[in-house]
């Protein structure tokens, strides 16, 4: 049988510091267990490496030429074992480390301004910013943060609100409302190409409030794509008519890149959070990065400018 199997690290950190205080008895009072104890535990790690490792008198204690040779290898790793130790009880305590951080496309900018002043904040953490639009498996792909539009009900995260009641409103690109007009009423839209988020036997339905009032409108959508940042994409490429949240929008409705559509009218409100996973032992450049963020993004709302 390979001896790693049974092999105790604990009886070879004893036996480390067996050999490091010359004593049986040394060693047995730092543990704070008697010293039967030690020697049945040195007996049992030579038992499971098949070699004598010690040679032990009245008055003296000797390292037989495999103890030596076994001890040089042996107190370089225990001494490894603690280095990593004290390195890991100082992530809890400093900020120090890599944290990976999930974003949207469209909130790249707003993201990566309040990064760069945590960053000057904490010079011992590292980011990894990843820009993405696609609904990646955050646990699966080991990011500590994410912000995502619309909430995730997920029992392996925490989500907390950034921007509350973020409007869903319609936009197009000039070039196409050039090309097709601009749509006056919603029944106006029958004759548009427009752009789903949802859809379902290819159609999809979008809700559109004036005041109290609510009309509901379904479609067969000239595009239908999973999430808002692909919608947008699509929109600001001359696609057709999409239904976005305003906060990815703001940036190019101020630069004439996109066009509100029937600006009387929006559609349902909705938020953009903040996930991370909720454990006791996350570290201390998470914890602080996590705060950060949810003190600084909010005063950074993109839909009311930088």
């Amino acid at each position: 049988m390979d001896a790693r199997i049974n092999l105790d690290l604990n009886d070879v950190a004893l036996f480390v510091r067996v050999v490091q205080t010359r004593s049986f008895a040394a060693a047995a009072r730092e543990r704070g267990v008697p010293g039967s104890t030690v020697s049945r535990r040195i007996a049992r790690l030579e038992s499971v490496l098949g070699i004598r490792l010690l040679e032990r008198t009245t008055r003296n204690l000797r390292l037989t030429d495999a103890g030596r040779a076994y001890f040089a290898h042996a107190e370089r790793a225990v001494d490894d074992v603690w280095q990593g130790t004290d390195f890991v009880r100082e992530l809890r305590k400093e900020p120090r480390g890599r944290v990976r951080v999930l974003a949207p496309l469209v909130l790249g900018a707003a993201v990566s301004k309040v990064i760069h002043v945590y960053l000057a904040k904490y010079p011992g953490v590292s980011i990894d910013l990843e820009l993405d639009d696609r609904r990646l498996d955050l646990l699966a792909e080991g990011f500590d943060i994410a912000m995502v539009t619309g909430k995730v009900d997920s029992a392996d995260f925490v989500a907390r609100e950034l921007w509350r009641s973020t409007r869903k409103l319609l936009y197009a690109s000039p070039r196409y409302l050039e090309a097709r007009g601009k749509p006056r009423r919603t029944k106006d839209l029958a004759r548009h190409d427009c752009i789903a988020t949802r859809a379902r036997d290819g159609f999809a339905t979008w809700t559109l409030g004036r005041g109290r009032r609510k009309r509901r409108i379904t479609f067969a959508p000239r595009l239908y794509v999973s999430e808002f940042s692909a919608a947008h994409r699509a929109a600001l490429a001359g696609v057709g008519i999409a239904m976005i949240p305003e906060i990815l929008c703001a940036e190019d409705v101020r630069t004439k890149r996109l066009t509100r559509v029937l600006p009387g009218y929006e559609g349902e409100t909705g938020g953009v959070y903040l996930l991370y996973r909720a454990h006791r032992s996350m570290t201390a450049a998470v914890r602080t990065c996590i705060d950060h963020l949810l003190t600084e993004l909010p005063a950074t709302d993109p839909s009311r400018g930088a």
